[in-house]
């Protein structure tokens, strides 16, 4: 797929791109390189692996990073529940085959029940992406919100398309098959080098007033005026010292509202709800110049 073809199937999920944007989407389709996003938050990083997964038609599976996070809930796990339910049903059996063999026959006999087969096994996002069943995008979101012994655990996954899962064996993904990988990072804390070797790295700048404008045309109904008002406040606020700087979904959620049920200025100041978070941050956005200057029409 080349880069005009990556733009246009952005720009067909409304996700509007850049030349950087396109290069790297580019070798995650086209190489199966994983691609790590860095970027303020709301500049469109976990859009971006939506956007791409339904241009291509293919499922997003999503990993959501945080504090305590482990890797049993984000690579593999065991159905305990479902061995131990096991072990119960054929107990009875068990006692009846085992009668009267030494201690080595017995455990000869046993072994043969494989309670780390594949119909125990649990596929986490991570490991599901990489069985070759079928062709995902998976999303790791927030990496910088898990724990390094977490991060080290990724790197096969990374390097190869492949885990070692003990007692079990080893799994690797087809090459046809390999998913395509996003991870976002909001640089929470610094990642290792190991980690970074094995990606491409991308950072989405802020978007600029005319890519705000752009965005809002073609996700909104907001009339050219809204989204020339909307967009040079939404520049303006994210210089500010906010607590929390709307984001861009924010921004979009608040112009649909605002072409809908608003039509007079009077009534702006109550629907800061949408963009401001934080009562002195409402009161600094309504103080700034953009929104004195604010016009609906």
């Amino acid at each position: 797929m080349n880069i005009n073809e990556i733009t246009n199937i952005l720009l067909g999920q409304n996700y509007i791109s850049n030349k950087r944007i396109d290069f790297a989407v580019s070798a995650s389709i086209n190489d199966n390189i994983p691609l790590l996003i860095e970027g303020a938050p709301g500049t469109g990083k976990t859009a971006l692996a939506k956007a791409v997964a339904e241009a291509l038609n293919l499922p997003l599976l999503r990993v959501q990073m945080y504090e305590g996070v482990d890797a049993s809930k984000v690579l593999y796990d065991y159905d305990y529940q479902k061995q131990l339910l096991t072990i119960e049903a054929i107990k009875s059996s068990l006692e009846d085959q085992l009668k009267g063999k030494d201690v080595e026959s017995a455990m000869d006999y046993v072994k043969h029940i494989d309670f780390y087969g594949k119909e125990f096994l649990i596929e986490r996002p991570v490991l599901k992406s990489i069985m070759g069943n079928q062709k995902y995008v998976l999303l790791i979101d927030e990496i910088d919100k898990a724990s390094e012994e977490l991060e080290y655990s990724l790197l096969e996954v990374l390097d190869e398309f492949a885990m070692s899962i003990p007692q079990f064996g080893n799994i690797s993904c087809p090459e046809e098959m390999r998913p395509i990988v996003f991870i976002t990072s909001n640089n929470y804390r610094d990642l290792s080098e190991a980690f970074k070797r094995r990606c491409n790295y991308l950072y989405i700048q802020p978007k600029t007033a005319e890519e705000i404008e752009t965005i809002l045309e073609h996700k909104t109904s907001a009339n050219k005026a809204l989204q020339e008002s909307i967009s040079r406040l939404l520049v303006q606020v994210s210089k500010m010292d906010l607590k929390q700087t709307p984001s861009i979904a924010e921004a979009i959620n608040w112009a649909e509202y605002l072409a809908k049920n608003i039509d007079d200025l009077k009534d702006l100041p109550n629907t800061l709800t949408f963009i401001a978070k934080n009562k002195n941050d409402e009161n600094k956005i309504k103080n700034c110049k953009a929104f004195k200057e604010f016009t609906l029409e």
